[in-house]
Formats: C-alpha cells, sequence, structure tokens
C-alpha cells in the first residue's frame, strides 16, 4: 500500500498544494455507555434509605482505570514489531506484515487461534471516532455495528492517551478495541504521528476464560505503554527551530512545518514510478530510476543535465547526519571544490522523525541536501528508512528551483 512520504513534514503541504487532504476534527467527551436495562437493577428503596444498584462493571475497564501495566512474569516473552515492543504469554505467537511505515500484526494463543489485531501506524491527524469506524469496516465489512458497551480515556503521564472501548461488533460477543496515541488539542482528536490500535476477538471466549483472556489482554497492552512510557522518559525532543532562514529552499521546508502556505503550482506535474517509490515532478523535468544494493535512485534531468538525485532506502545502523551530509557531499558534489552552508534547518517531526536540510555554497554554485530518518535526534540519521535529495540549483531562479524540489519531496510516495 503507497503511502504520502515525508510523514508528517509533508502530510502538511496538503494544505497548500491543491487541498489534496482535508482532515477534520471533532471532540467526543469520554463517557461510559452501560446500558441500565443490560447490566443494571434497580429495586425501590424505602424510605430514609439509599437506592441499590447491582451493577457489574467490566473487569476489562477496572483494571484499565487503574492503570495497565506489563507482565511481571518469567513465562511471557517480548516481540518486537518494528521500532515497537510488546509482551505475549510464551505460548502465544506473533505474525506481522510491514507496509511502507506501517506494521500490521496477529496474535495467535496456545491453539493457534487468532486473539488479537495489532496495527502500529504513522496517521495524520484523526478523529479517533473516524479511526474506530475505519478498522471496523476493514475488519468486519462497511454494515458492521460501532456500538459501543461503554468507552473510557485516560491520559498517561507521558502525554500519551489510551482509549479502551468495548465494541458490540457482534451483539454476542465483546471485541475491545485500545487506541494509544499523542493527542492533539483535543483528546478525542490524534497528533500527526504514531497511532497504535488493538482488536481483541473474545467470541470463543466464556466464563473463567474470558476474564483470563482479558487479563491477558490488559498486560499485552500494558507492556506496550510500560515501553513507550520509558522511551519518553528517556529521550529528549529536539524542538523544531525558531532561527531566520536566507536560502529560499530551507525557507520552504520551514514554512511546511509551521503550515503556512506556499504558492506552489502542481496542476501540470507528470506522475512518475520506480520500483519502490514516486512523486510528481514538473513538466521541464525528465527522470530514470534505477536500483542499487541498498537504496533505490531517481536521476532528475533538466534540458538533457542530471541536476538531481533522489535516494530512498531503509539502513540497519544508525550514523551521524554530518558523516551522511559529507558522504554525499564527497560522492555526488565533489567535483565543485570547497563549499560553505550557507543555511540549515533541523527539526524533529512526529516525536520519531526528523528532516534536515542544508544550502550549501560551491564558489557561487549553489546546491541544496534534505535528509529524512526516522530518528528523533537531529544529528543522527537512522536507523529505519530514509530519503536523501541532492539537488543543484540556479542561483538567479532559485525560487522556482525551491518550488520545484518542494513540490517532489511533498509528493514522495511509497
Amino acid at each position: 500500500m503507497k503511502r504520502l512520504f515525508i510523514i508528517f513534514v509533508m502530510i502538511l503541504v496538503a494544505a497548500t498544494l491543491s487541498a489534496q487532504l482535508g482532515l477534520r476534527t471533532l471532540t467526543p467527551e469520554p463517557t461510559e455507555t452501560i446500558e441500565a436495562t443490560d447490566l443494571e437493577a434497580v429495586s425501590p428503596a424505602p424510605e430514609g434509605l439509599p437506592a441499590l444498584t447491582l451493577r457489574t462493571v467490566d473487569s476489562l475497564l477496572v483494571t484499565f482505570r487503574e492503570g495497565w501495566k506489563g507482565p511481571d512474569d518469567p513465562a511471557w516473552k517480548t516481540e518486537t514489531i518494528g521500532t515497537s515492543k510488546i509482551m505475549i504469554p510464551d505460548s502465544y505467537s506473533i505474525f506481522q506484515e510491514k507496509m511502507g511505515l506501517n506494521y500490521d500484526a496477529q496474535i495467535f494463543d496456545e491453539d493457534n487461534a487468532l486473539f488479537g489485531r495489532l496495527f502500529f501506524y504513522q496517521l495524520e491527524s484523526y478523529e479517533r471516532e473516524e479511526l474506530v469506524e475505519a478498522v471496523v469496516a476493514s475488519l468486519y465489512g462497511e454494515s458492521a455495528s460501532t456500538d459501543r458497551a461503554y468507552e473510557e480515556t485516560v491520559e498517561l503521564e507521558s502525554g500519551l492517551v489510551a482509549y479502551l472501548a468495548s465494541l458490540k461488533v457482534r451483539p454476542e460477543a465483546e471485541y475491545p478495541f485500545i487506541a494509544v496515541y499523542y493527542p492533539s488539542e483535543e483528546l478525542g482528536v490524534t497528533e500527526p504521528g504514531p497511532v497504535t490500535m488493538f482488536v481483541f476477538e473474545l467470541a470463543n471466549y466464556q466464563g473463567s476464560e474470558l476474564e483470563m483472556a482479558k487479563e491477558i489482554i490488559s498486560k499485552i497492552v500494558g507492556s506496550f505503554i510500560d515501553v513507550e512510557e520509558e522511551l519518553e522518559e528517556e529521550v529528549v525532543v529536539p524542538e523544531l527551530e525558531k532561527s531566520e532562514h536566507t536560502d529560499l529552499f530551507v525557507k520552504m521546508i520551514d514554512s511546511l512545518l509551521k503550515e503556512d502556505d506556499i504558492d506552489i503550482n502542481i496542476d501540470d506535474w507528470l506522475e512518475v514510478e520506480g520500483d519502490y517509490f514516486g512523486f510528481l515532478m514538473p513538466p521541464e523535468f525528465s527522470v530514470q530510476f534505477y536500483l542499487s544494493d541498498y537504496f533505490e535512485v531517481a536521476d532528475l534531468g533538466l534540458r538533457g543535465t542530471i541536476v538531481g538525485k533522489l535516494f530512498v532506502g531503509e539502513t540497519d545502523e544508525p550514523a551521524s547526519t554530518e558523516g551522511v551530509l559529507n558522504e554525499l557531499v564527497y560522492e555526488y558534489l565533489g567535483g565543485f571544490g570547497n563549499f560553505e552552508v550557507v543555511d540549515s534547518y533541523s527539526g524533529n517531526i512526529g516525536r520519531e522523525s526528523t528532516v534536515n536540510v542544508f544550502a550549501l555554497d560551491f564558489s557561487g554554485q549553489l546546491c541544496w541536501i534534505a535528509l529524512f530518518s526516522e530518528s528523533v535526534d537531529a544529528e543522527v540519521f537512522g536507523p529505519g528508512e530514509y530519503f536523501a535529495l541532492v539537488g543543484l540549483a540556479d542561483s538567479q531562479d532559485a525560487e522556482n528551483w525551491a518550488k520545484w524540489y518542494t513540490g517532489i519531496l511533498a509528493t514522495l510516495d511509497f
């Protein structure tokens, strides 16, 4: 499944590039929607005595309110899904599939029966209700019910929000749905970035087995929350730069992150695709894709001359951003001689990625390099998926060249 890249950085360009993406906002209030007719028996109270309410609160909801924690049990094992970790019973197993920046996973119990589904996604800003509906429709069909026996929201100390709902997809079964995410200004709206969702199917569990399954659910999700909160304590996320920039390309990237309007018209741009990624480019450009051992490259041409290279790949090892910059300069721009960094931008995006942009002056020849990697530290490149752009520019027509490269990166898709 192809997805718009520059994840959170270039998602913002949607507001300026022909309104490609439009996101809505919603402010649902956390409520408990237990039906009194199903779960409550109320007897008239004698005068002077309070009414008696015989209501059984779901055990999963009780433990959720108390705070889910990972298991303290040597019989549980740790599984890695992308860059995330969860714990499951030793007799359980996981199957996972990677799609771009996203991971779909399934948990199977000791009988190899499906126990739950996990979605580790990098998303735009979404209404939480929209996510619930999308997941239910995708798994169980457009006509499936999203009615809830109850729902509850908890704000965690790390800034994350955990949301629990008991879905009534089928009247006779429980489908606990959990979402863990960073909220926008409103709890019911996700911030652009990582969103993790769990759906557990408990149709085959009854009585004590159902209660045991709920205990396992709380520990599985609790193990994920524990790790995320530990990471939040350890990692210092750098703030986006506030300095003024002089270079036009650097300014445009900075403006994207500030959600400022940028005048880039891509209506007549051409859609091009390689084996693993594609993008839109101005009709004046030509492109040739080719594969290396570790990445795919697109050579960008203008009037018969290669003016830029776009690399998309994945690395298992971290490297210094400065080292990557110097390597690209040596490999592709070394013939221009010495250079000066005349402007630069570095910023963390979505708490899980970083963009770095450099404007280089080679004795009058303007060049731009843009680096994106799945690192929260602007000085570290990788590990994970990345892109790198190395582009020449005409300093006499810098505004148009800046728009061209910005538009290409904004529509990068793989």
